[in-house]
């Protein structure tokens, strides 16, 4: 059995190794963005792991970004 190979050179390697983790960042992207659940939890974890103490301004942002997408939510999914 004779088997082919491919030569690729390092820079091809590269180029698809940045085309896929690209697709799989806009992947995630899309995935959070076409949910209103989703953005709110990315909100909140934005909140307690990248916004510098004292930083108003952001932190205004995210609440604000939370209760947007909060009025979006379906509440007849809601179980309590």
């Amino acid at each position: 059995m004779d088997r082919k190979f491919h030569i690729v050179s390092i820079e091809d390697r590269e180029m698809f190794a940045y085309n896929a983790a690209y697709q799989k960042e806009r992947t995630e992207l899309d995935r959070i963005l076409s949910h209103p659940e989703l953005r709110i939890k990315y909100a909140f974890e934005f909140l307690s792991g990248y916004i510098a103490d004292g930083d108003d301004l952001m932190t205004a942002k995210c609440y604000d970004g939370i209760a947007k997408y909060s009025e979006k939510l379906d509440w007849s999914e809601a179980h309590f």
